[in-house]
């Protein structure tokens, strides 16, 4: 019994420590290239301080640091359930009713291009100097990739499945469930990994701009009071949280998009 069982637990505990391999390397080269430009360049610890003064700013600051990413993981969470609900809807909306596209289609597309730098101070009166703004510039900015995906992913359903529901009697509704939207999953992940990763820097755009406590404000303040080393931890702490929920992303679409294989 072990011996049958083992070759099906080994490939996957491999399969895993391979896919740690390549980040763990590209941190390691990555602090020894930082390290190596600081000292080959003489680069001055106000413009780029060394690898250790960030983790060593990282230790002492490790409670301002940990209370604005908690600011900066809510607003960016929430703007980001917001745009991918939102951009659900309008995908499924714009697919099933080429009329409503051709209106309301060009009015997306025409907000999304609008820069954010322009109409923040819009959104600061409108929502304050809150998680209210925050939640609208990662809105603004992360539902357009998402509903993009979502509408190709929906236009991809096969015919055949559409009309097996329609021979069944099923509805709109039950076969955009059971089968236009487990055909999209794909394509809506695509969008979403897009849309995650530069929720963050959203969010971080609109704590900069509107003086919200998160990560954004903070590198302005430690930029502000020439902290660098704090600068620089904060950077560093908001890149490992990009790709980390990059990864998140990518493992719950590998769970739920198991059954295509």
């Amino acid at each position: 019994m072990a011996d049958i069982a083992a070759p099906v637990v080994g490939p996957s505990a491999a399969a895993r420590l391979r896919g740690m391999v390549g980040p763990v390397v590209f941190v390691v080269v990555l602090l020894a290239l930082w390290k190596l430009a600081v000292t080959a360049f003489a680069v001055p610890p106000y413009i780029m301080p060394p690898p250790e003064a960030a983790w060593t700013a990282f230790l002492k600051e490790a409670d301002k640091i940990g209370y604005a990413l908690f600011f900066t993981l809510r607003n960016a969470a929430a703007g980001l359930l917001v745009a991918f609900v939102l951009a659900i809807v309008l995908a499924a909306i714009f697919v099933s009713s080429r009329k409503v596209t051709h209106a309301v289609l060009p009015i997306v597309i025409g907000l999304r291009t609008a820069p954010v730098l322009a109409i923040a101070p819009i959104l600061i009166m409108i929502f304050g100097r809150g998680i209210g703004t925050a939640i609208a510039v990662v809105v603004i900015v992360s539902f357009f990739p998402i509903m993009v995906n979502a509408m190709k992913g929906f236009s991809s359903t096969r015919k055949n499945a559409l009309e097996l529901m329609h021979v069944l009697g099923a509805g709109w509704f039950k076969t955009f469930i059971k089968v236009r939207l487990p055909f999209a999953l794909p394509f809506i992940f695509a969008g979403l990994r897009s849309a995650a990763t530069s929720a963050i820097l959203s969010a971080m755009l609109a704590e900069w701009l509107s003086g919200a406590p998160g990560l954004g404000t903070l590198i302005l303040d430690a930029s502000s009071y020439r902290k660098t080393g704090l600068l620089w931890a904060a950077v560093i702490v908001s890149m490992i949280m990009a790709y980390t929920i990059y990864w998140l992303t990518t493992a719950v679409e590998k769970r739920l998009t198991a059954w295509r294989n």
